[in-house]
């Protein structure tokens, strides 16, 4: 998962920072919509005609938006989704009645056994024609890069029906006719299977991966994902490893307020069609810790609610060390820098004052010969200034924005780091801070925190605090990943709480480690399992990991229990999770910063939402070694090993009453059950023996 979200502060900001500053009022842009408006001012003359950035504004005037040639997507309340043109961003910002204008920039990637793990798959095997909970009914949403639409995974098991219904290709070039703010949307199995990939899938897989792990049939493999039988909705979004198919004038309509429309788009069609949604995204970004965040953390909370469930990757960021912390109690902190790029951005909280200081070491006898401080005593809040660094021959940019933060208490530091090649291959370079309060400095996986024997001092850094947007806001449920074997412990790369929010993240774990799964038959890179022929197609079957991987695995969880109860909301999710969970670490207290409330056990959680839980004759387990299907006026039962001892049935409702119950004193490995006829719907069959393996509950639709 991702990994950068650079602001990318050009050399032309220490030429127009003052001038610009005199034109747009920075304190209401964010980062992004900073950087833009800095562009335009630059390139006036160069003709750049007709260049738009899609971005939230906050503003209770309705025609200030018409009156700067504004073209609004969405709204909820104050807050809107807008086109602005580049060469009204500015003056749109100086308006009064304009709080906030704020875009981000994309996001990136977050990269068999699982449905055993979280204990699917007594929710649906009552009988292989007529489960019980398959996702029937729901809508599963999903917002990627690199689709194979004709995977047969994504087909009905006996590929008579296909479940994709519709798909937002924010990078397709045939925009003709279209009302969407980029790209175009492709409805109905016939427009679909024509278009056959989107327009990334040359190159990007990542989509199939997870699409087949929340959604796939599986076909004719074992690799059959959650919520089987759901209807699908794609997205097709932009990410930093599919910014080539992006016109360069074209840059700034691809934003987090983009992607907040992939998810409205989702949603809306799940409410045309009167089924509830999930809505599963394995991408995120580092987020900001200023206001950059704060309109597309209300536009969420507004998009979820009862029906309306989003589901997001935690992130890979425990890879290396991206947190370093200053206590009061501390003069100074720091910690190397960590980047094989040539650039990268580092955030910084900090109580009052604060100094922050770049030691470049040219010898090995731990004294700097060059430094760099930035003191907010001298460095004005809401402006950008850039430094220039000697790192023995090299130079090292160093461009910073100091502001105080309405969002947070603490005020912010962003700062940018840049080379002519890649930092780590330069002079060691210390990051070190300085206070009487606390400071903490957060970085990601591709721009990290080391230790280095040149100076010992300096080896703070840990990891921890590295939780993803969107997974980090309070209306995301944010999904770490696990090892499968040997008891589902968190992997190495998992990102964990608090979010740098301060919010308690993740909410929950999955397996997302060698999970097998669809891919692109026509880009497939890694571990490749097996094939299936689908219409003279060999399509590949394949592992990978990530928290990628473990998202779609909630998400199809959450898709059965949406069919139990389709107004559920993400608080009863939540509830759902704190009752249904199981702890992988008995050692810790739940929730917590590492597991959340723990793995979701989807069968339980079916039973608790069904009001079975609290009747103590229901097992929360399926029996081991029977297979129980409704079948001609009756229920078939076949065992694995034959019984040895007397087998009790007995059939409750939803209600709890039993309707049925009998007692088999003798069956071979397979035994028909006459029952009396039964109303339609979902009923709880219990088998009670003293053969461990025979004994638990089941749930089976009858029609």
């Amino acid at each position: 998962m991702a990994k950068i979200r650079l602001i990318i502060l050009l050399g032309l900001i220490l030429r127009l920072a003052t001038a610009t500053a005199q034109t747009a009022d920075f304190r209401k842009l964010s980062g992004l919509a900073r950087q833009a408006a800095l562009e335009e001012a630059a390139f006036t003359r160069r003709a750049f005609h007709g260049r738009t950035i899609t971005a939230f504004v906050k503003t209770d005037n309705d025609d200030i938006l018409a009156r700067y040639g504004c073209r609004r997507h969405a709204r909820w309340g104050d807050i809107s989704i807008a086109s602005i043109p580049l060469n009204q961003l500015a003056a749109l910002s100086r308006e009064p009645s304009v709080r906030r204008i704020e875009a981000g920039a994309r996001a990136s990637l977050c990269v068999d056994t699982a449905a055993l793990a979280v204990n699917v798959l007594p929710a649906y095997e009552a009988t292989p024609n007529h489960s019980a909970y398959t996702g029937e009914g729901v809508v599963m949403g999903l917002m990627d890069v690199g689709f194979d639409l004709t995977h047969p995974t994504f087909y009905d098991r006996s590929t008579t029906h296909y479940r994709i219904h519709a798909l937002w290709d924010q990078l397709s070039k045939d925009t003709i006719g279209s009302i969407l703010p980029v790209g175009r949307d492709y409805i109905g199995t016939e427009e679909l299977l024509a278009y056959g990939q989107t327009t990334d899938a040359e190159s990007e897989t990542h989509g199939t991966l997870t699409l087949g792990i929340a959604a796939g049939s599986g076909y004719n493999s074992r690799y059959r994902g959650i919520a089987f039988a759901s209807d699908i909705c794609l997205v097709a979004n932009a990410v930093n490893s599919n910014a080539k198919y992006i016109d360069s004038t074209d840059i700034y309509k691809y934003t987090t307020a983009t992607d907040v429309l992939g998810f409205k788009y989702l949603f809306d069609y799940a409410d045309s069609q009167q089924k509830p949604c999930v809505v599963s995204f394995s991408e995120g970004y580092p987020p900001y810790l200023d206001q950059d965040d704060s309109l597309l953390s209300a536009v969420l909370d507004s998009l979820t609610g009862p029906g309306h469930i989003l589901v997001a990757a935690a992130g890979n960021e425990s890879i290396n060390d991206t947190w370093l912390i200053k206590t009061a109690e501390r003069p100074v902190a720091g910690a190397f820098i960590q980047t094989n790029k040539n650039q990268a951005l580092y955030r910084l909280t900090a109580e009052g004052d604060a100094r922050i200081h770049f030691y470049a070491y040219r010898g090995e006898n731990g004294i700097p010969t060059d430094t760099l401080t930035l003191d907010s005593q001298q460095i004005p809040s809401d402006s950008v200034m850039v430094f220039a660094f000697p790192c023995g021959p090299d130079t090292l940019t160093v461009s910073c924005y100091h502001n105080a933060s309405s969002f947070i208490d603490d005020d912010i530091w962003q700062v940018l780091l840049q080379s002519e090649q890649a930092i780590s291959q330069i002079v060691p370079v210390a990051l070190v801070v300085e206070s009487e309060g606390e400071i903490q400095a957060f970085g990601s996986t591709n721009y990290s925190f080391k230790k280095n024997d040149v100076d010992p001092r300096w080896a703070d850094a840990q990891k921890g605090h590295n939780i993803l947007a969107p997974a980090c806001f309070q209306a995301v449920i944010s999904v770490g990943a696990t090892t499968h074997q040997p008891d589902g412990k968190i992997d190495y790369y998992s990102s964990t709480g608090p979010a740098m929010n301060g919010l308690r993240k993740p909410e929950v774990v999955a397996p997302g480690t060698k999970v097998v799964t669809s891919k692109s038959h026509i880009y497939a890179p890694g571990k490749i399992v097996g094939y299936s022929e689908f219409n003279g197609i060999s399509y590949p079957w394949g592992s990978d990991s990530g928290t990628s991987l473990s998202t779609p695995v909630v998400a199809g969880v959450i898709a059965l229990w949406l069919q139990a109860k389709p107004d559920l909301s993400p608080q009863e999710v939540l509830a759902l999770f704190d009752r249904n969970c199981w702890h992988p670490d008995d050692s810790l207290d739940y929730p917590n910063n590492i597991y959340g409330y723990g793995m979701p056990d989807a069968y339980k959680g079916l039973l608790d939402i069904l009001g079975l839980t609290n009747i103590q004759t229901i097992s929360h387990y399926q029996p081991q070694e029977v297979t129980i299907i409704s079948d001609d006026g009756g229920l078939r039962l076949t065992f694995a090993s034959e019984p040895t001892a007397p087998l009790k049935v007995s059939i409750y409702q939803l209600s709890g009453s039993c309707v049925f119950q009998t007692t088999l004193s003798a069956a071979g490995r397979e035994a028909f059950i006459p029952i009396p006829p039964l109303g339609a719907g979902v009923y709880a069959v219990q088998l009670d023996t003293s053969q461990a393996t025979h004994r638990g509950s089941c749930l089976v639709r009858f029609k």
